[in-house]
């Protein structure tokens, strides 16, 4: 990857404003997890730009606790991230982004969310970010690719409310485009794809469940899934009037996929929360704790 002088992989004459375009954001976060001499994870690259900043790394056990957030109102028209995320052989890493990511309302542009993450084996990464909050006439696509070695474990985490339900604003966003490709030992294992356009009549599917979803995908990786379903018949023991769960095995690998869709997004973090005790305790890792 080609970066420019200030460590941006993008070229330093995109920073300039356009005429009639709004002053745009290109922000970066760069990381890399190694697992030293003592057995414990640290970060052997670490550089971030915003609308990302990252805080000081914590140990939780065998795994390095790093908080990602925005210093930030949110995503703006234009706005553009990039993560590139690696986890040496044995580093385990938690990245948690304890606050909403807010996208904005936007007239011309979209805001750009890039992130390709890549596990050796033995590592072991969480992410775990907040609800994506896409307000009224904003514009956002997402791009996520993860590739895994195997012998990698993996416990990914999205979470997307339909609006500021709070205000009676769902679904009154213009799009929100995501694509997300999972390879497992560089075999395509999950090719996700969304575009979401209220105008299109594109999210009828997710409000002939619910009129104000909250929505989490969670995909799982470990060898200790290889021949073990119990996790995931507790997922399927989880459906309730109030809250749809499901999950699947994927084409590649020791590889599972879990959806939950609830308009209580309190209910919904609470399922999220035993299918995380459940994917540690059956992978023999100790949960970590995301408070510092």
């Amino acid at each position: 990857m080609l970066l420019d002088q200030t460590g941006s992989p993008f070229p330093v004459e995109s920073n300039r404003q356009e005429p009639n375009h709004p002053r745009r954001l290109e922000g970066f976060l760069y990381l890399t997890a190694t697992r030293d001499q003592r057995g414990k994870t640290i970060l052997t690259r670490k550089a971030f730009r915003p609308p990302i900043h990252v805080s000081k790394p914590y140990q939780k056990g065998s795994a390095l606790l790093v908080n990602m957030m925005s210093p930030t109102a949110g995503m703006l028209e234009g706005d553009r991230v990039l993560i590139d995320a690696e986890l040496e052989e044995d580093a385990h890493l938690v990245l948690s982004n304890p606050t909403a990511l807010r996208i904005h309302k936007m007239s011309l542009n979209e805001a750009q969310w890039d992130q390709e993450i890549r596990i050796a084996p033995g590592a072991f990464l969480e992410s775990h970010p907040e609800w994506i909050i896409p307000q009224a006439k904003s514009r956002f696509r997402q791009t996520t690719r993860i590739h895994l070695s195997p012998g990698a474990r993996l416990l990914f985490i999205e979470a997307l409310a339909s609006g500021r339900v709070a205000f009676g604003e769902q679904f009154e966003f213009d799009s929100f485009r995501s694509r997300l490709e999972l390879r497992y030992e560089d075999k395509l294992a999950a090719l996700e794809k969304w575009d979401l356009r209220p105008s299109s009549k594109t999210i009828s599917g997710w409000q002939s469940y619910l009129d104000t979803p909250f929505y989490i995908s969670i995909y799982m990786c470990a060898p200790e899934l290889e021949s073990d379903d119990s996790l995931f018949q507790f997922i399927h023991e989880l459906n309730r009037n109030t809250l749809f769960c499901g999950s699947s095995r994927l084409d590649q690998g020791p590889c599972w996929n879990a959806k939950l869709m609830s308009r209580d997004p309190i209910e919904l973090r609470d399922a999220l929360s035993q299918i995380r005790e459940r994917y540690y305790r059956a992978v023999g890792l100790p949960i970590v704790d995301l408070r510092k």
